[in-house]
């Protein structure tokens, strides 16, 4: 409950002003997500799904699932891709090849060619990349 008004009580500021004069800046036409929502959400609802569309953003070439199953699982197993075994290696890249990899493409978050395990980005993968790097410096880790 607030205090009431008078002399010497000083009202909290609106926090709303403040967030909205943000927001604005926050998103443009440069890394806007070309997708609606339901799709978005889809595709960053699952870490490894987020991790393979930062990957492939920080890529200007096309990366196969077997590279980014090792960079994964390296990720993951807080380990470097050598010291990686092959069950490792394999756990993380039968997931995306049979799930993950498929929605990001269905979603249009990234282009996957599953005859030969290649992913490419997108007009939609920057943007919804950035969306993933801005939420995760404003949430908890």
């Amino acid at each position: 409950m607030w205090p009431e008004s008078g002399p010497g009580v000083v009202a909290p500021e609106p926090i709303l002003p403040a967030m909205t004069a943000l927001l604005p800046n926050l998103w443009n036409s440069n890394n806007s997500v070309p997708l609606d929502v339901e799709a978005t959400i889809e595709a960053i609802n699952q870490s490894r799904r987020r991790h393979v569309l930062l990957l492939v953003d920080e890529q200007s070439e096309p990366l196969s699932a077997g590279q980014l199953a090792e960079e994964i699982a390296a990720s993951e197993l807080n380990k470097e891709i050598p010291d990686l075994n092959a069950q490792e290696r394999k756990r993380v890249y039968i997931a995306l090849v049979q799930c993950h990899l498929d929605t990001l493409n269905k979603t249009g978050a990234i282009e996957y060619d599953e005859r030969v395990k290649q992913v490419n980005a997108n007009d939609a993968t920057a943007g919804i990349a950035d969306l993933i790097r801005h939420l995760e410096s404003v949430c908890e880790p």
